[in-house]
């Protein structure tokens, strides 16, 4: 055999553990990173007395080592919700029912049922709206 022939042998034996090894680590990466992501379950959403927002409900859960949570959102009607873009004004541990009431375009009141055993985030306004809890 040609010297060239030989040079060619010699980096093919040698590329396949490193080609190998890539896509070892591409894959170990792609399902690592699936035990890291939360899923997110719209419930329900709760349009206001003209219809222009939402108060969006989500159930999260991300694995054993997080607790699962009870989130609410308020978005302008047509906009999509996005979990990464659109901020939650509360967050209670566990997956509980929410009763959300508008009053008003600029008010809206929040029970949960049961009541949550842990409040995580609970903020009294979430823009130009108003919220109260019960």
């Amino acid at each position: 055999m040609s010297r060239r022939r030989w040079i060619w042998i010699g980096a093919a034996v040698l590329a396949v553990p490193v080609v190998a090894g890539f896509l070892f680590v591409v894959l170990i990466d792609s399902v690592m990173s699936g035990f890291g992501a939360c899923r997110v379950v719209r419930q329900r959403a709760f349009a206001s007395p003209n219809g222009s927002q939402l108060v969006v409900v989500v159930w999260k859960s991300c694995g054993a080592t997080v607790p699962d949570s009870t989130q609410a959102s308020i978005l302008a009607r047509g906009r999509n919700f996005s979990p990464e873009s659109t901020p939650t004004f509360v967050s209670v541990r566990g997956h509980l029912d929410v009763v959300v009431a508008w009053s008003s375009e600029r008010a809206v009141r929040i029970g949960f049922i049961p009541g949550p055993e842990q409040v995580y985030k609970r903020d009294q306004r979430a823009g130009d709206v108003a919220i109260s809890y019960e």
